[in-house]
């Protein structure tokens, strides 16, 4: 039979199957068998677990107890602290502000 033929193939009793020609075996097969592409074994991810010091390890921090928690490295903790503890840009501290209360000889003054 030629190929693309509706005649079920004889190599296989059932549709299921896959055939024992080699070519068309491995066309099938290799399919399923292949593992995606970038993926990494078993053994690959846990030396990555263990030993990659780089950021995004997939090892816990050893300096915190738990997750929601700083760490005490200080570049890292400032990195993480800073976000939260900055001013909004343009703000102005109260001193500041009492002083523009008060000295302001312009229309609009707070005083």
């Amino acid at each position: 039979p030629c190929y693309g033929s509706l005649v079920p193939r004889v190599d296989r009793p059932a549709a299921h199957e896959h055939s024992y020609d080699p070519l068309s075996r491995w066309s099938a097969v290799a399919k399923i068998e292949r593992t995606p592409r970038g993926s990494k074994s078993v053994e690959h991810l846990s030396v990555l677990r263990t030993s990659d010091p780089c950021y995004g390890s997939l090892v816990p921090r050893v300096d915190r107890p738990a997750a929601h928690e700083h760490s005490y490295d200080p570049l890292s903790r400032w990195s993480a602290v800073a976000k939260i503890e900055r001013t909004p840009r343009g703000s102005k501290s109260v001193e500041h502000l009492s002083v523009l209360r008060t000295s302001d000889p312009c229309y609009g003054s707070l005083v």
